[in-house]
């Protein structure tokens, strides 16, 4: 944090000067100027200062002009004024116009200018402290950042070995069906994992708008029933009706419906919205996709008869808002919609306690 204290003075009289040195040169770490000429090459080569006191009728340069320039030359600066009582009016405007902490009127008490310092040079502490802070919390993120991109490259190596791994063992003769299974677990474990640190990747970019999309058909129905699966067990011992339609119809075997999309984020996102819908349904309650297209959009609505509680319901979609779901992050329903986003879509809730929570996905269909 800059610990710089100085105080510049600057007026066209050099016994103002000689009486302000006098003054306070005991109390502050100062410098005078006559002139504003003089002030700005002081500010240039003995700089930076942490306060600027100029008078405003000078020749050549009025107070309103050179501290205006003094601001360019140290940013930081807190500059205040001193006047005649003639020029109160230019002194009130400037103050007013941002240019001027503070503005003294001449002859000017000791006291009253040592005040009026003390306030400045806090005023720049402060504004020093919260440009270090901010300074501080940049670098932080930005290594956060550096440290999760390490970390998602290098996680690639061991995962190649974890999936390859299965791979050549099941080309052995002499397992038997129970033997494969496992190694398929491990295989399959793999390459979840591997999906997982490329999504983590992927949202990064869409956070930062540097996505690039590489869309193709993909199949909702089939990952609708994948998801599905997942919660199988849960369903069956809450007694939950997980339904799946197309155009209002159930989706009998060998439905499909299409998107244009990535397959691995459009699962991710369904996966997120889908598993709130299950976790929020009351027991016994059905929990509801509906795939339907509407000219060039695919719509996949998630229903469920729980109603979203009242402390994130304004904050649904943003980062980190979560309520009574154990283990949460709050980051499901947000990184939803911003795959939605990534592909022209979008994401929308609707929910009440008597009608439940309605969650709409909208996208490009294929």
């Amino acid at each position: 944090m800059p610990q710089c204290a100085k105080v510049l003075f600057v007026d066209d009289d050099q016994a103002v000067l000689d009486a302000l040195r006098r003054g306070l040169c005991r109390c502050y770490d100062m410098a005078t100027a006559r002139g504003p000429l003089e002030g700005l090459r002081l500010l240039t080569e003995t700089g930076p200062f942490a306060v600027v006191v100029s008078d405003l009728r000078m020749p050549g340069m009025d107070g309103v002009a050179f501290l205006q320039r003094a601001k360019e030359l140290c940013p930081t600066a807190v500059t205040v004024m001193l006047t005649g009582h003639g020029d109160l009016t230019a002194a009130m405007a400037a103050v007013n116009e941002g240019h001027i902490f503070r503005f003294l009127t001449k002859p000017c008490p000791v006291p009253v200018l040592s005040r009026a310092l003390d306030a400045a040079l806090a005023q720049y502490r402060m504004a020093a402290s919260e440009k270090e802070l901010l300074r501080v919390t940049l670098e932080n993120a930005q290594l956060k950042e550096d440290v999760e991109r390490i970390m998602r490259h290098d996680l690639k190596s061991p995962l190649t070995t974890i999936i390859s791994l299965p791979q050549v063992l099941g080309l052995a003769e002499n397992l038997d069906d129970d033997q494969r299974d496992m190694l398929a677990l491990i295989e399959d474990a793999g390459y979840m994992i591997l999906s997982m640190v490329n999504l983590s990747t992927a949202l990064f970019k869409m956070e930062r708008g540097q996505y690039a999309l590489a869309p193709v058909a993909v199949d909702l129905v089939r990952l609708v029933r994948k998801i599905l699966g997942v919660h199988a067990d849960t369903a069956r011992s809450r007694g939950l009706a997980l339904e799946t339609a197309v155009h209002g119809a159930p989706a009998e075997a060998g439905a499909a419906f299409s998107v244009r999309g990535e397959e691995l984020l459009c699962y991710s996102m369904l996966a997120n919205l889908i598993d709130n819908a299950v976790t929020a349904a009351p027991d016994g309650t059905p929990v509801r996709i509906d795939l339907c297209r509407e000219g060039e959009t695919a719509r996949i609505a998630i229903h469920n008869q729980g109603a979203v509680p009242l402390s994130v319901r304004e904050r649904f979609f943003e980062k980190y808002a979560t309520a009574g779901k154990p283990k949460g992050t709050g980051l499901g329903t947000y990184s939803a919609r911003l795959i939605a986003r990534a592909h022209g879509g979008d994401v929308v809730m609707e929910t009440g306690d008597a009608a439940g929570t309605l969650v709409t996905v909208s996208l490009p269909a294929a």
